[in-house]
């Protein structure tokens, strides 16, 4: 394979067919950088011309200079700045002399060119401690610091993981959408096209730069039929070098939550997530329908699990206010000689009332007790039926007549 190439003033550059003879095709010699890095442009220029480059951002002119051009190509280089963040375009306009007769190249060239700048300054990093292992309805604890000591103002979040990813929900990264990349919103209009004698070219129909980054975002429409496993707490304002421990308390629940913590100070952005396992050694899971009728008869199936050795017999209690034969019929006792799982069933009759059926299932193996609530309605399925009889009555006369039941 053989690579040639040529440092003329055009060939290099301006023969990627550039769709406008007044498009100015120029290099930067990469294309992100962290602010205070040296950057350099190299420009196609013919000599005894000028160029004027300007730094520009999403709303206005962040500075501009101009530089004498030499035959071939010119470098220009200048330090990145803070300003510059997230990203800067370099707009150069290179002019020619008037009735030049070295190139027929236009008399004004414009192009633009658009550079990624990183502050590593404007990165929060929070740190979470935890255990991988939590219980529920039991004190917990997390503990917040920022990996470089920076001062931060934090929130944190604790959500069922499987509530997450119904809408798969990511850890929201602010520092991503605060320094996402900007489009241009500066516009440029000169009058070298109207100069006698001087071939030029609308900037209008040359430029065509400057997407932001932002995507569609898809927003999912969920259901929850349960009671959400969620913790918010905060803000709370982390100084430099300081590390914070905040106490949180689970509801009944077994799965996985993840902790999120978003930090923000003057301008700086960070996140940080971590899955945490929420179990305890004896847990038991219910199956109750959504709603029950009056004097209907149910199975009320109970899982227990042992996820320990020690989990040997286990007593399975149901308390309720809905079911009448409890008495002597809500007790069962399992036992285990490994870990796993069991199926218990109790058979249960629903009272004669209408209203919320509150059951509580308690199981106990030594010093481990596990608890299961849910709440349930008890209606009537039958619509109620209305017969209406009408009779008038003269003064001092009586009426009766014969009544069936309906239904």
């Amino acid at each position: 394979i053989l690579y040639i190439d040529w440092p003329n003033w055009s060939e290099r550059l301006q023969n990627d067919n550039p769709t406008e003879a007044a498009m100015l095709s120029f290099t930067s010699d990469k294309t992100a950088y962290k602010v205070g890095e040296e950057a350099t442009l190299t420009i196609p220029t013919s000599s005894d011309g000028r160029a004027l480059i300007s730094f520009e951002n999403g709303s206005k002119v962040l500075k501009t200079i101009w530089i004498d051009t030499r035959k071939g190509q010119t470098q220009y280089r200048f330090k990145t700045e803070a300003s510059m963040a997230p990203n800067v375009f370099v707009n150069v306009t290179l002019l020619q002399r008037h009735s030049q007769t070295i190139n027929d190249l236009p008399i004004r060239m414009y192009g633009a060119i658009n550079l990624q700048v990183d502050n590593p300054e404007t990165i929060l990093k929070p740190v979470i401690s935890m255990p991988d292992k939590i219980r529920p309805e039991t004190r917990s604890a997390i503990t917040v610091s920022e990996a470089s000591g920076k001062e931060m103002t934090y929130t944190i979040a604790i959500v069922d993981e499987g509530l997450l990813d119904i809408t798969g929900f990511k850890t929201p990264d602010p520092h991503g959408a605060f320094y996402a990349r900007e489009a241009l919103g500066v516009k440029t209009w000169d009058l070298f096209d109207y100069v006698i004698g001087a071939f030029g070219g609308g900037l209008e129909r040359i430029l065509s730069i400057g997407g932001d980054g932002t995507n569609g975002i898809k927003k999912n429409v969920s259901v929850n039929r349960f009671k959400p496993v969620v913790k918010f707490l905060g803000p709370f304002h982390l100084n430099a070098g300081e590390k914070q421990t905040q106490q949180f308390t689970l509801p009944q629940y077994i799965g996985s939550v993840k902790a999120m913590v978003i930090a923000g100070h003057e301008g700086s952005y960070g996140y940080a997530d971590k899955a945490v396992a929420v179990k305890k050694p004896l847990m038991i899971l219910a199956t109750l329908p959504r709603v029950l009728a009056p004097l209907e008869r149910i199975q009320l199936p109970v899982t227990i699990f042992a996820m320990e050795k020690n989990i040997k017999t286990v007593s399975v209690q149901v308390q309720s206010n809905a079911f009448s034969n409890l008495n002597g019929n809500n007790s069962r006792s399992v036992v285990f000689t490994k870990t796993g799982d069991q199926l218990v069933t109790f058979d249960l009759d629903v009272k004669n009332f209408v209203g919320v059926g509150k059951v509580k299932i308690i199981a106990k193996s030594g010093s481990e007790t596990a608890a299961f609530d849910v709440e349930l309605n008890v209606r009537n399925p039958n619509l109620p039926v209305t017969k209406i009889i009408e009779k008038e009555l003269e003064p001092g006369a009586a009426w009766s007549t014969a009544y069936a039941a309906l239904g």
